[in-house]
């Protein structure tokens, strides 16, 4: 779990939580407060939601995907993760509309 608040902005609120005492104590303490809440009810969040039982009977009575829906869902994610690994063949598509658009603003 503490991967996932990391990746919420923990460490931003926190370095700036550390620079605040600096400033104001009080205001410090408060948002130091404000974070442990809001951690707290992630988790709490996150608890009912991912491990609770199901309550909707129409949520309940849905069953798991089928192969024919589970291979076009398959086929774009494998797409996106084959994008944020090696973008190269779709930002070289875009670099010469970028380099037009460049010259047109710059001049």
């Amino acid at each position: 779990m503490l991967h996932y608040l990391v990746h919420q902005g923990f460490l931003g609120e926190l370095t700036v939580i550390l620079a605040s005492f600096k400033v104001n104590i009080y205001i410090a303490l408060l948002s130091a407060l404000t974070l442990i809440i809001g951690a707290a009810y992630t988790l709490w969040m996150i608890k009912r939601v991912i491990f609770g039982a199901v309550t909707n009977e129409k949520i309940n009575s849905l069953s798991d995907m089928k192969l024919i829906e589970a291979i076009p869902l398959s086929l774009i994610a494998i797409l996106i993760l084959l994008i944020g690994v090696w973008p190269k063949p779709l930002t070289d598509t875009m670099n010469s509309t970028i380099l037009a658009l460049s010259y047109l603003v710059n001049g």
